[in-house]
């Protein structure tokens, strides 16, 4: 496939901050993608060059791109990545070639007469049986608060068999979960990804609130997941959570009396990133009984995954395309991990745009959850509604995958 013309304008983000989107066009089939951009960021994620450098980087490498006939995805991939010949991607900004990346596949499905999840699909050899776990940020703290939690995400996750009935479950629930917060704090604030912040520095107070108002409205069916971002408050091999100094062990004490206490089904990135000891402990301890989620400690990375699986540090796995810059390189994470038995959750970033793509992407390579922060803010509900619209086009009834 030649490609006529390629195009980048830079937009905002939810929260303001400058991105890019592009647009392809090939004999007059049009197509556009936007990346995000993290605020919790990994120390292994791809190089971000601001968008104004982009453009010009663009510029220069659009005629190298218009001159070739591609393939596959693949063979596109593979060319900008050998362009860029970093390995950080810093000489091409891994913003720029997952923008490039995405609206190839995109181009690649619409001239196929196939939707994105069909083409991704066929492309990581995988049957489309299954649709993806809801996992709804509806508390925000961490760095994605100013005055919240310690930390990062308290996700409610139902466990209803479509994706239109945890919508409804979800919409329910932060009805409930809102006047419930005004009510006892007198404010109603919202996070980065849009979900509710609470004043509170013991980082426990979130899962009692959540727990309380899925009691109130009934929601039985469902569990709840953290995202610690425990590199956000890790500082000289100590843990400031909130107003308590906490030791590894002494925080891995608080993990195990949550599981215990609370409908938990996985903790995602419970010490910092350096500190694969504490990782391989808490798998160790509680691995059969949650998921252990890494993503700071992962980043995408085919190779971060090999090491982990290797020191047995995690058994379930974050995929942000954007940590790693190509479609192809987040395919290759996503078979890795699922060669492990590695549970794997497709997730978005704080700083999200209206595309939609992580959606298809999550129902193609058979993810076991879609995470997209909380569908109160427009960038995050449309992720939502796109894996409802694919829920309608798959002709028979497919249960999610199930804890």
């Amino acid at each position: 496939m030649k490609i006529d013309d390629i195009s980048l304008k830079i937009i905002p983000d939810s929260r303001g901050k400058d991105t890019i989107e592009v647009e392809f066009d090939d004999e007059g089939n049009k197509v556009f993608d936007s990346v995000p951009s993290g605020k919790s960021t990994g120390s292994n994620e791809v190089v971000v060059l601001p968008p104004s450098q982009e453009k010009e980087i663009l510029s220069y490498i659009e005629p190298l791109i218009k001159e070739k006939d591609f393939q596959s995805l693949e063979e596109f991939d593979k060319f900008l990545i050998d362009l860029d010949n970093t390995s950080d991607k810093h000489k091409l900004g891994g913003n720029l070639m997952l923008a490039l990346s995405i609206g190839f596949t995109k181009l690649l499905a619409k001239t196929q007469n196939k939707e994105i999840y069909q083409l991704i699909a066929e492309i990581a050899n995988h049957k489309v049986e299954r649709l993806p776990l809801c996992f709804f940020n509806v508390i925000n703290g961490g760095l994605h608060a100013k005055d919240s939690l310690p930390y990062q995400e308290y996700m409610f996750v139902p466990q209803n068999e479509l994706p239109s009935q945890n919508l409804n479950s979800v919409m329910l629930l932060l009805k409930e979960l809102g006047e419930y917060i005004h009510q006892k704090y007198e404010h109603l604030r919202m996070g980065d990804e849009g979900g509710y912040e609470i004043s509170e520095k013991d980082p426990e107070v979130g899962l009692k609130v959540l727990s309380e108002v899925m009691k109130r409205c009934n929601q039985v069916n469902a569990k709840i997941s953290l995202d610690v971002a425990a590199s956000s408050f890790y500082k000289d091999g100590l843990y400031l959570v909130g107003d308590k100094v906490q030791t590894k062990s002494q925080l891995l004490g608080t993990y195990q009396q949550i599981i215990d206490k609370y409908q938990m089904l996985s903790i995602e990135d419970p010490f910092d990133e350096k500190d694969e000891t504490g990782f391989q402990e808490i798998t160790a301890k509680v691995g059969k009984k949650v998921w252990i989620v890494g993503d700071d400690l992962t980043t995408t990375s085919p190779e971060r995954i090999k090491i982990m699986e290797e020191n047995k540090a995690c058994n379930a796995v974050i995929i942000k395309p954007n940590q790693i810059g190509t479609v192809s390189e987040a395919l290759e994470a996503v078979r890795l991990a699922k060669s492990y038995n590695w549970k794997v959750i497709v997730s978005h970033r704080s700083g999200e745009t209206m595309d939609t793509f992580i959606a298809d992407l999550a129902v193609g390579v058979g993810a076991d959850g879609l995470k997209s922060g909380c569908p109160l803010q427009k960038e995050r509900l449309v992720k939502y509604q796109r894996l409802i619209e694919i829920e309608k086009l798959i002709s028979e009834k497919i249960p999610v995958n199930k804890s």
